[in-house]
């Protein structure tokens, strides 16, 4: 589904942006917005640079003008105090929202949001907070650098093997590596020690992620953090009780960690194929979740709590396209009944 709308995004892109955003926002009655971010940079990180494009900081800087003039900022709380008697903002409003808990939303992100009073966000997955460990999609971006400086590399027996081994159907390198699932990731270690690469030493020189001491210091400053799941899996390839694991897990670690008074969550990758009883577990059975995160776009789900998000980091497009377009894609999909999310 995300495939579709992405193409939608960048077909309609120019005809999305003769329309006025407070319109659309209007009719659709979808007046509250969450986007989502993963980090903000001028020099996308090795190990997100061979997966996805980043906001540099006078983009980032934009779209926050952006939503500033069409939408006002509530934060966590706000929406948690909406969502328990039932409502979602009526006027105009968004809440900003980051994955991962990557290291710029304290150096860079952070400063640029309290300059303009907006609140924010930030999920992290346990595991990975002080640098303890590497999301897999992070270690396949690592990897393709490696052998995009170092083409041959990729002509030695061992690589070949470990091609033949695991990505037979994959005719270079890159795609191969993209192609590692969550479920087969220990094959990245496998394969970065035979070009003798080093994931601890990377995570030891770069600190990729927020360390406890930022995440402290941020909190004091007014921001919030939620759990992103342990390590980052795919939901839809879990079974049920590894779900709750994973969300019950993150989340409890977090709160004792960081004094968090409140139970958030954002899935990794995406919601998409989580049962209607994964939700009736974490919202009923104590301790509760709060509120929960997707990232399916503008839709309605099944579930009060659960708030589909929108990605800003969809090719070169700014705030005003991708927002306009999505309003666009909901009212497309309103007219064969897809825009809410119902699950079994």
């Amino acid at each position: 589904m995300a495939g579709y709308r992405n193409t939608f995004l960048h077909l309609f892109r120019k005809p999305g942006t003769l329309l006025p955003t407070r319109w659309l926002a209007a009719l659709t009655e979808q007046r509250f917005i969450v986007p989502v971010y993963h980090t903000v940079s001028d020099n996308n990180p090795e190990h997100i640079r061979h997966l996805y494009p980043v906001k540099t900081v006078r983009q980032f800087t934009a779209d926050l003008d952006f939503l500033l003039k069409t939408y006002r900022p509530i934060n966590p709380t706000e929406l948690e105090n909406l969502l328990h008697h039932g409502v979602s903002p009526k006027t105009n409003a968004f809440l900003l929202t980051f994955d991962d808990g990557l290291r710029e939303f304290h150096d860079l992100i952070a400063p640029l949001l309290l300059q303009k009073g907006i609140p924010a966000i930030c999920f992290l997955n346990s595991d990975f907070v002080d640098n303890q460990g590497l999301f897999f999609r992070y270690k396949a971006s690592l990897l393709i650098g490696v052998f995009e400086r170092e083409k041959q590399q990729t002509q030695g027996d061992p690589v070949i093997q470990w091609l033949r081994k695991y990505a037979p159907d994959h005719q270079n390198i890159r795609s191969a590596l993209l192609s590692i699932s969550y479920q087969n990731q220990g094959a990245l270690d496998e394969l970065a020690t035979i070009i003798d690469y080093d994931f601890a030493d990377y995570l030891a020189q770069q600190q990729p992620y927020l360390s406890s001491q930022q995440i402290l210091s941020l909190k004091n400053q007014g921001f919030y953090f939620g759990a992103h799941s342990c390590d980052h899996p795919e939901y839809r390839f879990l079974g049920l009780e590894e779900q709750i694991r994973q969300t019950r897990e993150s989340v409890d670690d977090l709160c004792t960690r960081f004094a968090l008074p409140y139970r958030a969550f954002a899935f990794p990758f995406t919601d998409y194929g989580v049962s209607s009883a994964f939700f009736q577990n974490i919202y009923e059975q104590a301790p509760a979740i709060t509120s929960s995160f997707g990232s399916a776009g503008l839709k309605r789900d099944h579930f009060p709590q659960h708030i589909q998000r929108i990605p800003f980091e969809t090719g070169r497009l700014n705030a005003w396209e991708i927002l306009n377009n999505e309003y666009l894609y909901f009212l497309l999909k309103s007219l064969v009944g897809k825009n809410s999310i119902r699950r079994t």
